[in-house]
């Protein structure tokens, strides 16, 4: 029997080449196989959506668990390869959350790829990078000083176990700091350009 993963990936591979009815088949042999497996489910429905059969879609939605989820991962896989079919994702997706930062990055960024400024501005004005910066910069840095005094005291009181997993755990902090503090930041400078 195949893996699921390797399933997935098929299934994913005929989707994204349009090629619905191998798609459709391999993805009912994915939630025949695994019936709780929510990507497979939501494959299946957007397969039957895409082919004009959206009744059948729903009852598929109803299975595949948190669709917003689901529909970003499907509009950030589909940005490079089919661009016009991720911003029909991407909208589906900021009709369930306007508020969502990444959404509205990522939705302007691809608009910007495709040369349409104007549509990538109206989404940049939807930022709201403060809240980003407070929690992808702010909270962590404070955090980090707040490690750094534990690893001081635990020092002092002569605990070196205890301080090895404060350096592990500021070690942590760290790399989640350096990775996050992009996003915020590319999110500041393309509010302000939007203006």
């Amino acid at each position: 029997m195949e893996s699921i993963e390797n399933l997935l990936q098929k299934v994913l591979g005929h989707y994204e080449k349009k090629e619905y009815a191998s798609a459709e088949k391999l993805a009912d042999a994915l939630v025949a196989s695994n019936p709780k497996f929510h990507r497979g489910w939501f494959l299946k429905a957007v397969i039957l959506e895409e082919t004009g059969r959206s009744d059948e879609a729903e009852k598929c939605y109803q299975k595949a668990g948190n669709l917003f989820t689901m529909f970003f991962r499907l509009a950030l896989q589909l940005q490079d390869s089919d661009p016009q079919r991720a911003l029909v994702y991407y909208e589906k997706v900021s009709d369930m959350d306007q508020r969502n930062n990444m959404l509205w990055l990522n939705k302007g960024l691809l608009y910007e790829k495709m040369g349409r400024v104007n549509e990538a501005k109206a989404c940049f004005r939807n930022l709201s990078p403060v809240r980003e910066v407070i929690s992808r910069i702010v909270m962590p840095s404070v955090f980090m000083i707040f490690l750094a005094g534990a690893l001081i005291a635990t020092l002092e009181q002569g605990n070196k176990t205890i301080a090895l997993l404060v350096v592990v755990s500021a070690v942590f902090c760290f790399f989640l700091l350096k990775r996050d503090t992009g996003a915020a930041v590319k999110m500041l400078l393309k509010k302000k350009q939007s203006k």
